[in-house]
């Protein structure tokens, strides 16, 4: 979920673009980046095939299978029937760049985002020395209510090319007011059923505030060599101009569709 911030959504849909032309008009980038988000959230419903961005409200999946296998540890499942909604109902709470210290922050909220599908899981699971068989068929319904991403980020010369840029400094941080988990698992009866969901729910609330102080880590390690390795193509002028680019081209498409 962490991936899923508003900085990495950006850059990640910035680089998995098609090519566009760069222009030298001067482009302010807190206004490239409001043109991209506000494109962004009218073309999900309907995707867009030629940069490869699939329809994303709803994020759907009829079928896929996985295998999972470590030491004593041997489970293969699938899910099917996959629905992720809410993506496209982000709110901007707030957002500024500085163009003096090209500084840019951000505040989005997504109101609630929700996860329907049916899981299946079958093998063996070691744990403290113990292995025991493992058999579940699961109906998932699970709501993430008021998730909200807050951050700031510094752009800096790169350290590759003089005329690029890169990310040099950067702090995240993500918050949720509730999990409310209401899967049904058919191998157990209600009482048992109620006991998983509210022991879900508390973990995962618990792990979302255990985990922050560290984000911006996971950030350095995971995301920013990436990242800065694709904005050392970059000026700050040229970046904004392929975010407008971009938006420009979603909204050249039309997307009616209502999620």
């Amino acid at each position: 979920m962490i991936a899923k911030a508003v900085l990495l959504a950006l850059l990640v849909a910035a680089a998995s673009a098609s090519p566009v032309a760069q222009d030298s008009t001067e482009i302010n980038y807190g206004d490239a980046i409001t043109q991209f988000l506000q494109a962004w959230k009218k073309m999900l419903p309907c995707g867009y095939a030629p940069d490869d961005i699939p329809v994303m409200a709803p994020l759907t999946n009829d079928f896929s299978t996985f295998e999972y296998s470590m030491g004593e540890t041997n489970l293969v499942g699938n899910i099917s029937n996959f629905r992720i909604s809410g993506l496209n109902n982000f709110e901007i709470i707030g957002g500024a760049f500085d163009t003096s210290s090209q500084k840019a922050s951000f505040d989005v909220l997504f109101p609630e985002i929700q996860i329907l599908g049916t899981s299946a899981i079958e093998g063996v699971m070691s744990m403290l020395g113990i292995t025991f068989p493992v058999r579940e068929v699961c109906l998932i319904n699970e709501r993430f209510q008021q998730l909200r991403f807050v951050g700031e980020y510094t752009f800096a010369q790169s350290l590759t090319n003089p005329s690029g840029l890169r990310i040099s400094e950067y702090h995240l941080q993500f918050y949720l007011a509730d999990a409310k988990i209401d899967n049904w698992e058919i191998f157990m009866n209600i009482s048992l059923n109620d006991y998983a969901n509210l022991w879900s729910s508390q973990m995962t609330n618990l792990l979302v505030k255990l985990i922050q102080p560290n984000v911006d880590q996971l950030l350095a390690t995971y995301a920013m060599p990436n990242i800065n390795a694709f904005l050392s193509a970059f000026s700050l002028n040229q970046l904004s101009q392929l975010f407008v680019n971009m938006a420009n081209k979603w909204n050249s498409a039309d997307c009616q569709v209502q999620a």
